[in-house]
């Protein structure tokens, strides 16, 4: 995990086995003015959903790296698991003081501010995204300009999915097999598709990893070249490692050449083998 920030103040977050510091609490500031990875304080006000807070500062903040189960709106059916995610972030936060931590990106298209949740009390599970993450009823949804603690909320994902916790008893959220993928109602779905790389091509900009003998009907990742530079940073200088080596990939599936997964950053592939 990287260290953001010294202080003297560290919230210890227990992640597969491991004590990680996690500096919710440094560089206090003002409400009127939000930097990228400053932190203020607050009180919850309104639970807006399972991953969306409102605060007494009148901010609403949408909690950074996760995604949970969608409610009903604009037609669509409420997703499985919706209510208990709200709910559970409800009786975490409702009415309770927290610090938000922000993250590279301040906003979203929303206007809505992008943080990760902490009481702000001496409490075991203070952090709110890792907690929910951590029940089973948030996946870890990160980006390239926003991946603030995504290697530590992947390994309580892959907890909570080995326990079978919350959506990951679903079948919806089980992982797909590469030489499987897609069925049509997967895709345009986020999902965690594996399987063996079976060939590496280069087209224009972009690098595809094929994971069949048919790249034109079979599952597919595409990185774009502009992208390599944060798979450099993170230690991949060469894809053609991944040759004959078995990935995990997360992302939302497209009908391109078959399935395609557009990949943008290091923590949307884990190498099994």
């Amino acid at each position: 995990m990287r260290t953001l920030i010294n202080t003297p103040f560290l919230l210890g977050v227990m992640v597969a086995g491991t004590l990680c510091a996690v500096s919710p609490l440094a560089w206090a500031t003002s409400v009127d003015v939000l930097k990228p990875y400053a932190t203020f304080r607050a009180t919850v006000t309104q639970v807006v959903d399972g991953d969306t807070v409102r605060l007494n500062t009148g901010h609403t903040v949408r909690l950074l790296d996760i995604n949970t189960p969608e409610r009903a709106h604009d037609g669509r059916a409420a997703q499985a698991f919706s209510s208990a995610a709200t709910d559970g972030l409800r009786a975490m936060v409702l009415n309770q003081p927290v610090a938000v931590q922000l993250g590279p990106r301040v906003y979203d298209p929303y206007d809505r501010v992008l943080g990760h949740l902490f009481l702000d009390r001496a409490t075991p599970n203070r952090w709110i995204n890792g907690g929910l993450v951590r029940a089973g009823l948030a996946h870890v949804y990160t980006f390239p300009d926003n991946r603030l603690y995504g290697p530590d909320l992947l390994a309580l994902e892959d907890a909570a999915r080995a326990a079978k916790a919350g959506i990951w008893a679903l079948p919806r959220w089980h992982i797909r097999a590469a030489d499987k993928c897609c069925a049509a109602d997967d895709i345009g779905r986020f999902h965690v598709v594996e399987g063996r790389v079976r060939g590496l091509a280069v087209v224009r900009d972009t690098t595809y990893l094929n994971f069949g003998p048919d790249w034109r009907s079979d599952f597919s990742v595409a990185i774009p070249r502009k992208q390599d530079k944060l798979f450099r940073k993170a230690g991949i200088k060469n894809y053609n490692a991944w040759l004959g080596r078995t990935l995990r990939v997360r992302g939302v599936t497209a009908p391109i050449n078959g399935v395609l997964i557009r990949v943008t950053h290091p923590e949307q592939i884990h190498v099994l083998d």
